[in-house]
């Protein structure tokens, strides 16, 4: 029985310790936040216009051209370091792009910096 009473404190311990944040996350918890009205909808008063880039710039060494936004996606062309691309759109970090040459395909956007 003992046994059962030392395992049941040690589960509940540990329980508590995981649903406990630590302490420097307890602190950048501010009062405000628990005071906020969950059933008002904030509403930014002035909405920023997110903009496409009209360029951007190969930063890796080589870079694949992609068929699709993915991974998975073929291969179609390899890139060069300073190559300008002109952005058509974008799906979260991948870049649909059109190359010098009129190629078109899709880059990951951590290798291709953006510019106006």
């Amino acid at each position: 029985m003992k046994r059962f009473g030392l395992l049941f404190l040690i589960l509940f311990s540990l329980g508590c310790s995981l649903l406990t944040p630590p302490p420097q996350a307890q602190q950048a918890i501010s009062a405000q936040s628990f005071k906020q009205d969950l059933t008002t909808p904030t509403v930014d008063p002035k909405p920023t216009a997110h903009t496409i880039p009209e360029t951007c710039t190969v930063s890796a060494d080589a870079l694949h051209l992609r068929s699709c936004a993915g991974l998975h996606c073929t291969v179609i062309a390899w890139l060069s370091q300073g190559d300008v691309l002109t952005v058509q759109e974008t799906d979260h970090d991948w870049i649909k792009v059109t190359t010098p040459v009129h190629q078109t395909g899709w880059v990951h956007s951590k290798y291709c910096g953006g510019s106006k």
